[in-house]
């Protein structure tokens, strides 16, 4: 456990005053405002910016916005030899155990943080809602997250579809840092998210005959089973599934890679 505490300081710490971590939270900002400038009407109330905001391209750009963070941190380490003085100092195991979760857990915060300064930035001049609205009355019906939209905690509210949403990123980010086992190229690796994500989409698509969708799954605009604690059940059992196959796939590329 003392190493495994050693490996994750060292990994936060990298990552999370890095500079990287920083124009990731920055770069998600920038294009949840700029897609508020195609088209969309601006004296409204936050919730419904935000939604139309979330829903199509801008959302599929976050993927790789939070992926900038940290998802090729193997292609550094395997770059410059730091992996094999982390392994002969350490465990192998414990050292890719500490790299997803911090993958993870950094991407899933940078995705959260701008998502939530971004709805901040529009509450400037918006209401956090307006209740006579559709947005509002689909989302109190249908959505998820209900409870902080009936308890009026909007804050909470955004910080937690963030928090969701944030870990669909760092999913796509996990897989990311997978393919940089194999593929060097950093730009590849940054882009992939994007990819893994329409191709899981569309076998999402194929095997629901078009019933589900990623979007259905990780956006609380949506709620599966119109149960709150169903939805949210289903998004961390993903994500323990993800964090599970990931690291298995990296103990045995890197594992074959240093002993090879």
């Amino acid at each position: 456990m003392k190493k495994m505490y050693f490996y994750l300081k060292a990994d936060f710490k990298r990552s999370i005053c890095s500079i990287k971590f920083i124009l990731s939270v920055i770069l998600i900002i920038c294009v949840l405002l700029l897609a508020t400038q195609e088209g969309i009407v601006l004296d409204t109330d936050v919730l419904y910016v935000f939604s139309i905001v979330m829903y199509g391209m801008p959302a599929m750009i976050i993927l790789v916005c939070g992926a900038i963070a940290f998802a090729d941190s193997f292609c550094e380490d395997m770059e410059y030899k730091y992996v094999l003085q982390q392994v002969i100092r350490g465990d192998l195991e414990k050292y890719v155990t500490a790299r997803v979760l911090s993958i993870f857990c950094v991407t899933m915060i940078s995705t959260t943080l701008g998502i939530f300064l971004f709805t901040g930035i529009l509450h400037i001049s918006l209401p956090w809602v307006d209740i006579s609205g559709l947005q509002y009355d689909h989302i109190i019906h249908a959505g998820g997250l209900r409870l902080f939209l009936i308890y009026r905690l909007y804050p909470l509210y955004y910080l937690c579809y963030g928090i969701q949403y944030g870990v669909l990123v760092g999913i796509m980010a996990l897989w990311a840092s997978c393919l940089s086992m194999y593929i060097s190229n950093r730009m590849l690796v940054l882009s992939a998210p994007m990819i893994i994500y329409y191709f899981t989409d569309y076998v999402l698509a194929e095997v629901s005959s078009g019933m589900l969708s990623l979007a259905m799954i990780f956006s609380p605009s949506n709620n599966l089973f119109l149960n709150d604690f169903l939805s949210v059940t289903l998004v961390i059992g993903i994500a323990v599934m993800n964090l599970y196959l990931t690291r298995k796939i990296m103990v045995i590329s890197l594992r074959g890679k240093i002993y090879e």
